[in-house]
């Protein structure tokens, strides 16, 4: 069983953390890890031309089966609210980051998460198996997603070391049970990552402006709120759209989902401007590495809307 060390989460999140043990266990990571090392788009059928119209046209109908969720959610979470939940998000993706897990895999945990509290209270007012376990759900829907994306996926005794043991192993299979119940068992809807994929396999898009985009599709999964009610695909669209502009590019929505999406583009520029300030950082610190050009750097340009205007359908 892996060991991983502690990550960076606020002090009185209540999270817990867990710590390298012996030599050997280090040994396994770093082995481990190289076998993880991967392309950030790996080759698949997504971006073979023969496919590429009959599997937009699958995420599409798939996107419109999965309904968008509305942010009043939270209202009916005594005991949480946003930035409880971006805390959560942070935890997340330093552990995303720490295992190399695939982009996909921390797109698909946080969809979980976001359904699941769409239909369930999770409370610390009650002592039923589901009181106060906001950080269970976490670790439970990231290892459903983790099953299903990854070459391995690291286990229920895993993930109840890196909640410092406040929740066996058993507890954490028990939620993975009730999540897929909630979640009738649909468990790959396409999300933003998925279109960001698709969009700048098509558009031939240089890295460094797919990089930026995919940071911008993040920071909006932690901030959650302002962006559940949109449809993967816009989002992603106006990621992209957003990631191009920065780069001074011309006509910056991609053709199979132009316009539509400036309210979404301002709401974006604010969470790409607004993210140093943020107090969970495990996100940029990610888009700062060099695998990555270091797009967390970068300073967002003054938004002309103007500039969108040849892209209006």
């Amino acid at each position: 069983m892996l060991r991983k060390k502690s990550y960076p989460v606020a002090e009185d999140s209540g999270f817990g953390s867990a710590f390298f043990t012996t030599s050997t266990e280090q040994n396994n990571i770093s082995r481990w890890k190289n076998e993880k090392e991967k392309d950030v788009f790996p080759r698949c059928l997504m971006f073979n031309t023969e496919y590429r119209n009959d599997i937009w046209r699958y995420l599409r109908e798939s996107e419109s089966q999965h309904p968008t969720l509305k942010s009043t959610y939270m209202l009916k979470q005594p005991d949480l609210n946003w930035n409880t939940r971006s805390i959560l998000i942070d935890w997340l993706s330093s552990v995303a980051v720490e295992y190399k897990f695939c982009n996909e895999t921390f797109h698909l945990g946080v969809n979980y998460i976001d359904r699941f509290l769409s239909q369930i209270a999770v409370s610390s007012r009650h002592s039923n198996m589901y009181a106060n376990k906001f950080q269970l759900v976490g670790a439970s829907a990231m290892m459903v997603a983790g099953k299903i994306e990854e070459y391995q996926a690291i286990d229920a005794q895993e993930w109840s070391y890196l909640t410092g043991d406040t929740f066996s192993a058993h507890k954490i299979l028990k939620m993975e049970q009730l999540i897929m119940k909630m979640l009738k068992f649909r468990m790959q809807p396409p999300t933003i990552y998925t279109f960001i994929r698709h969009l700048s396999s098509e558009m031939q898009m240089e890295p460094k402006i797919v990089h930026l985009a995919m940071y911008i599709s993040e920071l909006a999964l932690l901030e959650g709120d302002d962006y559940l009610n949109q449809f993967p695909s816009k989002l992603a669209a106006a990621s992209i759209a957003l990631a191009r502009y920065t780069f001074s590019k011309q006509k910056p929505w991609p053709e199979k989902l132009k316009g539509s999406q400036r309210p979404v583009v301002q709401r974006q520029q604010k969470t790409f401007r607004d993210s140093p300030s943020k107090g969970q950082q495990a996100i940029q610190t990610k888009y700062k590495s060099e695998k990555y050009n270091r797009v967390a750097l970068l300073k967002p340009r003054a938004l002309n809307l103007n500039d969108f205007d040849d892209d209006e359908e």
